[in-house]
C-alpha cells in the first residue's frame, strides 16, 4: 500500500513547480524512479541479510522484513531526487539504501536504541542519504526540464564539466542539519518530559507480554509460544492488585467525601444552631429588660 502511495507522492509532486510542457515527463521520471529505486533497497537488503545469515549463523533464510523494510528504505531515499535524478542513479541510490538500512538497524541494536519498527534506519538514515543524493546526482538535464535552471548540479557532474562546484551539495548538506536541529530543538523538551513523568518508555512485564495486551486490551501475542505463560500470570496478578488498589482509592475518596460532606452540614447546621441561641438569648435579654422596666414604672406610681 505504501509504495503504490509512494507514486502519488512523486509523481504527483511534478504538478507543483514544474513548468507546464514538461510536467508530464518529470511526473513519468519521477514514477519511474520511484519503482526503480524501491524495487533496488528490497532486494538488497533481502540478499545482503540473506548473505550475513549465512556467514554467520549457516542457516540462511529470506527475512520479508528486510524486503519490506529495504523496499521502504528505496522510497524514502528517491523521495528528494525522483525527478531530477537519472534512472540508473536510482537504481544506484536505492542499492545504497538497502545497505544503509541493514548497517543502520545492526548499529541501533549495537547501542541498545529502542526501535521496534526499524523507523529510525528507514526515515533517519535513508531520509538524510536521500537529501544528499541530489547533491551528488543531480542531472543538469532533468533540473533544466524541472526547475528551469542548471547552474548548479549534482557534484558529479559538475565534476564532468570541469568545475568542481559543490554548491547544491552543501546546500543540501545545510538543509539535513537544519532539520535534525530544527527536530531537537522541538522535540528534545517534550521528551525531557515524557522522561520526568516516567512515560518515556514501557514497563518491562508490559514489553515483554506484549503492548497489544497491556496498552490496546488484546490478545494477539498471547499465543506467542516464545512468552512463557509465567509472564502472562503475572501481568494479570499486577493489573488485578491494581484494580483491587484503585477500587478501594475510590472508595476512600468516596467516603473521604462523604465525611467532608456531613461535617460541611454538621458545620453549617452548629453555626444556624449557634445563630438562633444568639438570637435566642438577645430575645430573653430583651423581654428581661422590658420587665423590669414595667416593674420599675409600677414602683415609681406607687
Amino acid at each position: 500500500i505504501l509504495w503504490f502511495g509512494w507514486y502519488g507522492f512523486n509523481a504527483g509532486s511534478a504538478l507543483n513547480g514544474t513548468p507546464n510542457e514538461n510536467r508530464g515527463s518529470v511526473a513519468a521520471l519521477a514514477a519511474a524512479n520511484t519503482g526503480l529505486s524501491a524495487g533496488a533497497g528490497g532486494l538488497t537488503a533481502l540478499f545482503v541479510n540473506l548473505w550475513i545469515l549465512e556467514r554467520y549463523t549457516g542457516e540462511p533464510f529470506f527475512d520479508l522484513k528486510y524486503a519490506m523494510n529495504g523496499t521502504l528504505s528505496g522510497l524514502v531515499a528517491i523521495t528528494a531526487g525522483c525527478g531530477v535524478v537519472e534512472p540508473w542513479a536510482a537504481v544506484l541510490i536505492g542499492f545504497i539504501a538497502g545497505l544503509l538500512y541493514i548497517g543502520s538497524s545492526k548499529g541501533i541494536l549495537r547501542l541498545r536504541l529502542d526501535d521496534a519498527v526499524d523507523a529510525i534506519p528507514v526515515h533517519l538514515f535513508n531520509g538524510a542519504w536521500g537529501v544528499l543524493s541530489v547533491g551528488f546526482l543531480a542531472s543538469p538535464e532533468r533540473l533544466l526540464a524541472a526547475y528551469g535552471m542548471d547552474k548548479h548540479v549534482g557534484w558529479f557532474y559538475s565534476w564532468s564539466r570541469g568545475s568542481g562546484d559543490a554548491t547544491l551539495l552543501g546546500a543540501q548538506i545545510v538543509a539535513v542539519l537544519f532539520i535534525i536541529g530544527w527536530t531537537f530543538v522541538i522535540m528534545f523538551p517534550f521528551f525531557l518530559a515524557l522522561d520526568w513523568k516516567g512515560w518515556f518508555r514501557a514497563d518491562p512485564l508490559d514489553e515483554i507480554v506484549g503492548l497489544d495486551l497491556s496498552y490496546h486490551g488484546g490478545n494477539a501475542l498471547t499465543a506467542d509460544s516464545s512468552v512463557k505463560p509465567e509472564y502472562f500470570k503475572a501481568y494479570e496478578e499486577r493489573r488485578e492488585k491494581r484494580r483491587s488498589s484503585h477500587r478501594s482509592s475510590r472508595r476512600a475518596s468516596s467516603s473521604s467525601m462523604n465525611t467532608d460532606m456531613a461535617l460541611h452540614k454538621f458545620q453549617n447546621d452548629s453555626e444556624d444552631e449557634e445563630v438562633v441561641i444568639e438570637a435566642t438569648e438577645r430575645a430573653d435579654i430583651s423581654d428581661s429588660q422590658s420587665s423590669n422596666r414595667r416593674e420599675s414604672g409600677k414602683s415609681v406610681e406607687a
